[in-house]
């Protein structure tokens, strides 16, 4: 294993150090503690992806829990022709999407449902300016809750590829490796995505 780069003094594996490609190596290798090092690195961005597709805190916690835990048993399978993330985000997604078929339901949840302004419901971002004064927080809140029961409303596909680009930060590419599909038709998803969008906050 191409460990050097990443060795310590007494040459074990050092994780703060380590390429995702490297720690893969190291867990194919038997160092199966080095694979809490991935966890740790993507489990936030994981939670996010799970929770802006289900929007419930619980189900999304335990969605991404089943994804590196079956990304884990099948890390064997990776083939290093994209990146671990992309990798682990279509399983994720594809968790989602049996998550959907278990519960015989659409990708709207209660939580981010409520047409009540009262109701403390998760929001997937926050909308706000630094600068405002309280009722423009209020304002601003309101509008991010209503932008994230927009975005639970919309197909799964439009959804899947807004969260993946617009709030996890994945580029066309990377989004089109984890929804399997190819970049014009990610392209064509968040581009409908916006559209809905947009007319569902005016």
């Amino acid at each position: 294993m191409a460990l050097d780069r990443a060795a310590t003094a007494d040459g074990t594996l050092s994780p703060v150090m380590a390429t995702d490609t490297e720690i893969i190596q190291a867990v194919l290798g038997g160092d199966i503690d080095q694979y809490g090092e991935l966890v740790n690195r993507y489990q936030l961005a994981a939670w996010k992806l799970a929770y802006g597709l289900v929007g419930n805190f619980e189900d999304a916690k335990e969605l991404s829990q089943n994804g590196f835990v079956k990304a884990y048993r099948h890390l064997r399978q990776f083939r290093g022709k994209s990146r671990f993330s992309t990798w682990l985000y279509r399983i994720i997604v594809n968790e989602c999407k049996d998550f959907f078929k278990a519960k015989a339901r659409q990708p709207l949840t209660v939580s981010l449902s409520s047409d009540d302004p009262e109701t403390d419901e998760p929001v997937l971002f926050e909308v706000a300016d630094p600068a405002g004064n309280p009722r423009d927080a209020m304002e601003d809140k309101e509008l991010a809750k209503k932008i994230s029961r927009a975005i639970q409303k919309l197909p799964l596909k439009q959804q899947t590829a807004f969260v993946l680009c617009r709030l996890n930060g994945l580029s066309l590419e990377e989004a089109s490796g984890a929804m399997g599909v190819r970049l014009g038709t990610i392209k064509a998803h968040l581009f409908r995505a916006m559209e809905n969008l947009r007319e569902s906050i005016q």
